[in-house]
């Protein structure tokens, strides 16, 4: 059993085909934590449809967890709308928060606002799904998946210009550092000064999440097929600070 003093995961995408419910339920049985944040897309439309008995345990387990923890629920793109969620299932979505994590502050926030890639024409947007999802079907293991994900000049553009835009949000509040979702890419790295953190996703191997313990957030692993928390290496540090906005 795994203490935290606050977790954030974002990205399970519940309603989708590949929505890892199963390995998430497992995931919560094996932390403790006073604070979960649920940083965006828990659901995979707006409309809830496609929700799965699993995924349903998912919600179940949440309110459980609601019980001994504090749950926030944050609002990411595919999520229903606040009012809607409110009035269904009781869920009080939130924009964002701010964090302390020993004498740091972070802020917490789906993403979504600054991705460019969210204004890519529609057709766009499903060809890529479809790949990633054929990919994801082809290669159980998701290697295939990661590395479509990091061959394709435009998404990495796209990633990398949300990074920057979040970390100079953080240093515009004057806030130590930032922890998205929404990009599926699970990261820790420290630039300028900002520590940028994203929590990855739960709909491809290994899943991910941030953890925050006596002060420290980190990105750590969870690996599905042994149940195990894995602690990557430090974050990458760079000195120079981001620049400039997202671009289309």
């Amino acid at each position: 059993m795994q203490q935290f003093d606050t977790v954030v995961v974002s990205d399970l995408h519940l309603g989708a085909h590949n929505a890892r419910a199963d390995d998430f339920l497992r995931f919560l049985d094996s932390i403790r934590t006073s604070r979960l944040i649920l940083n965006g897309d828990i659901f995979d439309s707006d409309q809830v449809r496609r929700l799965r008995p699993d995924h349903l345990e998912v919600l179940d387990a949440l309110r459980s967890f609601a019980s001994v923890a504090d749950v926030v629920w944050l609002q990411g793109n595919h999520d229903p709308e606040p009012a809607w969620s409110s009035t269904v299932f009781g869920i009080a979505f939130q924009r964002e928060i701010v964090i302390d994590s020993g004498d740091k502050q972070y802020l917490v926030c789906h993403g979504h606002e600054w991705d460019a890639s969210m204004h890519w024409p529609a057709w766009m947007i499903r060809g890529a799904d479809n790949i990633y999802y054929a990919s994801q079907w082809i290669d159980p293991t998701h290697k295939l998946a990661r590395s479509l994900k990091r061959r394709c000049k435009r998404f990495c553009k796209a990633v990398k210009n949300l990074q920057h835009s979040a970390m100079n949000e953080a240093r515009r509040r004057d806030l130590d550092g930032v922890i998205l979702g929404h990009t599926h890419i699970g990261q820790d790295i420290i630039e300028g000064g900002i520590h940028y953190l994203n929590c990855g996703c739960w709909t491809e191997k290994p899943s991910s999440f941030v953890g925050i313990r006596d002060g420290v957030a980190r990105r750590i692993l969870w690996n599905a097929d042994h149940d195990r928390i894995t602690v990557p290496p430090p974050p990458m540090r760079f000195e120079h600070e981001p620049s400039g906005t997202a671009v289309a």
